[in-house]
């Protein structure tokens, strides 16, 4: 894809497009109409690309299967027995099946490239502020980011020219990047699938000359971000969603522009999503609580930051979720002998990141005849997002030339 002129794509359903409902995945959106089109979608449409619809999505973006109780389960175009993944299921799955090239989708601790890893498509997520936010249901200001699913990463990056202005991308030879692996916290609870994907990718990435450094991202107070990220990034949502969520209903036409959180919250579908938000309304976070949850973000932030300029490294890699794309009706996992909650475990490698706004990308890895994809995140520096892609390239050109797709 060298140009947008012509070329269709789909929004994820929070994402405001004039006479196209707006839903969000929610009963009381439904009918929903905003009065101005997201100024991620116009960017796209004075480039030429044109909006063909709506995606489905996790109700609310509060989850990670796109199993919505209101407007229909989101099935893995790879096997439909299995999720898509969330919230952006219905943009990943759209690109996954062949009927764009490119769609919008956002993310806020996971929902770009979560997504991405299960449907075996490129998901994007950028430095989070990067892309403008205005136009879409924000449940949290300091963390969402609207965000690119494609088919391969030269693909995400002619969108992302078209969205930000930011043309350079640097062709990088394996032999000149230098990689971190944090092995601890991220490697820690894989699946037999994801744990074999992710051994063979790594030493294909090796035979290609890439330099892995092994590293830790350790917060200045010696706990890893994978202990603090998930107290403070629900505290920061949790807080968020209920102040801001209803500024947002105001750009909607009328009756719409009148809702309160409240009056959506009453009329939510799927189970799981009504009880994120009772929790949100019965024990909502305090301002004390809040300020401590940024406070703790501020420290992930320095433990990214420390971790790139101290290995000089271009990029950290990771698996983007522990397991390949879960049944449809699943709600635990098990993962080295440990049962654990769905959605804790499906952010877990995803949410430091998202938290400290750092850009990131999911990138499918070769795998066996008839397996399951595997995603490869890949995150840089907050700032670095033209890096993240060239690396991305790289390592996605990289991997492609292993005979037979197989490692």
């Amino acid at each position: 894809m060298d140009s947008l002129v012509g070329v269709p794509f789909a929004v994820k359903a929070n994402i405001f497009v004039t006479g196209m409902p707006a839903t969000a995945g929610t009963p009381a959106l439904r009918e929903a109409i905003p009065t101005k089109t997201a100024s991620v979608v116009t960017r796209l449409t004075d480039a030429g690309a044109q909006v063909a619809e709506s995606a489905g999505m996790h109700e609310l973006a509060l989850g990670t299967t796109s199993s919505n109780a209101a407007f229909g389960i989101i099935r893995n175009p790879v096997d439909p027995s299995r999720v898509a993944g969330g919230s952006s299921g219905g943009s990943a799955a759209l690109v996954a099946s062949g009927t764009y090239a490119f769609t919008l989708g956002t993310d806020t601790g996971g929902s770009m490239r979560i997504p991405a890893a299960y449907c075996g498509v490129v998901g994007f997520r950028p430095t989070t502020g990067r892309y403008p936010d205005d136009g879409m249901y924000l449940i949290s200001p300091t963390r969402d980011a609207a965000g690119v699913f494609a088919r391969n990463v030269s693909d995400v990056a002619v969108v992302d020219t078209a969205i930000t202005g930011e043309r350079e991308l640097t062709s990088i030879a394996p032999g000149a990047l230098r990689l971190g692996v944090p092995r601890g916290g991220f490697f820690d609870f894989l699946d037999d699938e994801v744990r074999s994907a992710m051994d063979n990718t790594l030493d294909a990435l090796t035979r290609a000359g890439v330099t892995l450094v092994e590293c830790d991202l350790v917060t200045p107070s010696g706990q890893s971000v994978h202990e603090l990220a998930p107290s403070a990034g629900f505290s920061v949502v949790g807080y968020e969603t209920v102040r801001h969520l209803t500024d947002r209903f105001a750009l909607l036409a009328p009756p719409h522009n009148g809702l309160s959180f409240d009056d959506v919250a009453e009329h939510i579908a799927s189970p799981d999503v009504r009880a994120v938000v009772d929790h949100m309304r019965t024990q909502p976070v305090t301002e004390d609580e809040y300020q401590g949850a940024l406070a703790i973000r501020a420290d992930i932030q320095r433990a990214y930051a420390e971790c790139f300029e101290t290995k000089r490294i271009d990029a950290i890699i990771y698996p983007t979720v522990g397991f390949v794309a879960p049944c449809i009706g699943v709600d635990a996992v098990t993962l080295g002998g440990v049962d654990m909650p769905l959605f804790p475990a499906s952010i877990r490698n995803t949410d430091p990141g998202s938290l400290a706004g750092q850009p990131s990308i999911s990138i499918p890895v070769p795998r066996p005849h008839g397996g399951l994809p595997v995603g490869l995140g890949i995150e840089g520096a907050v700032g670095a997002d033209r890096l993240v892609l060239s690396v991305a390239l790289t390592l996605e050109k990289a991997l492609a030339s292993v005979e037979d797709n197989r490692i």
